[in-house]
């Protein structure tokens, strides 16, 4: 891994400096030591009576200085140069790891007072905010991110379902350089994943809802897969009410984590105070180091081809859309996979449904039983010779579009087959159309079968 440690001299960056060193150790790296020079204010120009000899004595001053501090990384046994810029401090940083391809920009928490930062921003942050690869911010005081025993404890904080590319990316280097245990933790707004998946209620709001981090470490791990190297995997998913900078900050003291692992937020100007960047108040009150990890775009070769291996096929049980069932089976050819066929008993749920129970109108067991016959009756008779395995799924409430689309979340189709009535004019305008609505509020790709094929 090559590492530009960015300091100023100070404690927090010597510390910044050792942590740097560490890395390179575990990853066999190495490390260029800059100092940028700030351009002067025309007050110190004013009271300078040389201003070419005050140049020189301070140029002189900190190439040595920061000569200095390599040496003393090489003495560790680390591969470590120096290097002196002048100008914007920030921008400067930025370039030279562009021109050097660092991996890693290392800098110390800045000491900024509280009006400074508020109206200035701080170095720390300005870098972070204009990085195109990842920057580690140090605490003042830590000198050291290793494990007792060796190796890295990372905890790689979440700000969506997935993981970023950028940060899978950065947490495969370093599993692939060093012995590193990760745990990916992920906050979750329940009501939104309550939604999402179609949860009806009453729930407990106060603690983790079962279904809800099942699904979702299930996203985790499949799109995680085996991370190189040596070091355990694991996942917390974790309802959140409060601060979640505050709780990102706790697990990482519960987990011993020495590297917390983080997307850096973009926002800037007035969208930071009406949305409180978490990313910055991690930073701000962090006691381990954290590392921002800018958001890149997966690259793509357009060469490759999605897979589907479960689909969500939805009948109303009429003609038109029993007929639509078995276009879901041709979605597999060869290689089989799996149909999720499902139906929506519609009926009026109360709102929000996952705050409140509506038995009222609630399909009876013997009523399910007999929907769930009907609709094992439209498998396919070779579907089991083609390697396609059904399942049977009775929605009981909700509007079908809604609850077709939460169900395919919840059963993890990578599409959906619907099929179309044909409606037009007045009457869809009065009723709409379930296809429709499954075509807007689905994440995934969506198949309609058109009436005229099947025969409504």
């Amino acid at each position: 891994m090559k590492i530009l440690w960015a300091t100023d001299f100070s404690p927090r960056a010597h510390g910044a400096g050792q942590i740097a060193g560490e890395l390179a150790r575990m990853t066999g790296g190495s490390v260029e030591v800059v100092h940028v020079l700030a351009p002067r204010t025309a007050d110190l120009l004013a009271i300078a009576a040389d201003v070419g000899v005050l140049d020189e004595e301070i140029a002189r001053s900190v190439e040595a200085r920061t000569a200095a501090e390599a040496r003393a990384l090489v003495e560790t046994g680390v591969s470590a140069t120096a290097w002196v810029g002048d100008g914007d401090v920030e921008a400067i940083l930025v370039a030279r790891a562009a021109d050097t391809a660092a991996d890693l920009i290392v800098l110390g928490g800045n000491a900024r007072t509280v009006l400074g930062r508020l109206v200035l921003g701080s170095g720390a942050d300005r870098t972070i905010r204009r990085a195109d690869r990842p920057v580690l911010i140090v605490p003042e005081g830590v000198t050291s991110i290793a494990a007792e025993g060796g190796g890295l404890r990372v905890l790689a904080a979440l700000d969506g379902r997935s993981v970023g590319h950028a940060t899978l990316q950065m947490l495969r280097a370093l599993r692939q350089q060093a012995c590193c245990d990760v745990t990916f933790l992920r906050l979750y707004w329940p009501p939104e994943e309550y939604d999402r998946l179609g949860l009806e209620g009453p729930r407990d709001f106060l603690s983790s809802d079962p279904a809800i981090v099942g699904d979702l470490q299930r996203h985790l791990a499949a799109e995680v897969g085996a991370l190189p190297g040596t070091g355990r995997t694991s996942f917390a998913v974790e309802a959140s009410w409060g601060d979640p900078a505050r709780r990102i900050l706790e697990v990482a003291g519960e987990r011993k984590a020495g590297l917390l692992v983080m997307g850096a937020e973009s926002r800037r100007g007035l969208a930071r105070l009406s949305h409180p960047a978490v990313a910055e108040n991690v930073a701000k009150h962090a006691a381990v180091p954290v590392l921002f990890v800018p958001s890149r775009p997966e690259p793509s070769t357009g060469q490759t081809v999605p897979s589907i291996f479960t689909v969500l096929a939805a009948t109303d049980l009429s003609d038109a859309g029993n007929r639509a069932v078995p276009f879901a089976y041709t979605l597999f050819g060869a290689h089989g996979g799996v149909v999720e066929l499902c139906y929506v008993h519609e009926r009026p749920l109360p709102t929000p449904a996952y705050a409140y129970d509506q038995p009222q109108g609630k399909l009876s067991a013997a009523d399910r039983a007999s929907l769930e016959a009907r609709l094992r009756a439209l498998i396919p008779p070779e579907a089991n010779r083609l390697g396609i395995t059904t399942h049977v799924t009775v929605v009981d409430g909700g509007k079908a579009g809604v609850a077709l689309v939460q169900a395919a979340e919840r059963l993890w189709a990578d599409a959906l087959v619907v099929g179309s009535h044909g409606r037009g004019g007045a009457t869809r305008a009065l009723l709409g159309s379930v296809s429709d609505e499954v075509v807007r509020r689905a994440g995934r790709p969506v198949f309609v079968v058109p009436a005229a094929l099947t025969g409504s």
